[in-house]
């Protein structure tokens, strides 16, 4: 994602209610910016993880960034920043799944990748990769999310227990049986 659009996105934000504190708007905008620079791409891979859609993914991801910098005085530290943007995302995600499933409305599923790939590769690597998204989507809730914080966020286990609010061993119980219901369910689709 360019430096220009990552402004047009945060320009479109609602900035009416400015930080106050020790940062200037401006510094906090360009704060905010460089994490967007930074953590975009790998908040927009767990929102479609989560929720199967790029559009509702892109929005998650556009609503926490938006979020920071209108809570940015109140972080404690800035280093909670990334901290702060898997949360907002991962709950943003999870209020777009609850609306889905009362509206029992489905998504379109689209890959995320970043553009070094030809567009052949393309092809089959959303097709494939639609699959596993797909299959994903059938499992539990805590599973789907454990296993988006470990391997498509490599988070360690402490880390994901720590952004879910689980102990450690309920972070590997939830991968293990998620990882053998992975396994189950693509060797009968194929």
């Amino acid at each position: 994602m360019t430096n220009q659009a990552s402004r047009d996105i945060l320009s479109a934000g609602d900035w009416s209610a400015e930080p106050h504190g020790d940062a200037s708007a401006d510094e906090t905008r360009e704060v905010v910016d460089a994490l967007f620079r930074r953590h975009y791409l790998a908040m927009l891979r767990l929102g479609v993880v989560m929720v199967g859609s790029r559009e509702a993914a892109e929005d998650a991801v556009q609503e926490a960034f938006a979020a920071l910098y209108r809570n940015w005085r109140s972080l404690r530290d800035a280093e909670d920043a990334e901290t702060y943007l898997r949360s907002a995302v991962l709950n943003r995600c999870r209020s777009w799944v609850r609306r889905q499933a009362t509206q029992k409305a489905t998504r379109p599923l689209m890959l995320v990748r970043e553009q070094h790939e030809s567009p052949e590769d393309t092809i089959v690597s959303r097709d494939e990769v639609g699959s596993l998204v797909a299959v994903m989507q059938t499992l539990a809730r805590r599973q789907r999310e454990v296993l988006a914080c470990r391997f498509v966020l490599e988070m360690s286990i402490a880390e994901t227990a720590q952004l879910l609010g689980i102990s450690e061993g309920s972070v590997k119980t939830h991968a293990h049986r998620g990882l053998q219901t992975l396994h189950q369910r693509i060797e009968v689709a194929q």
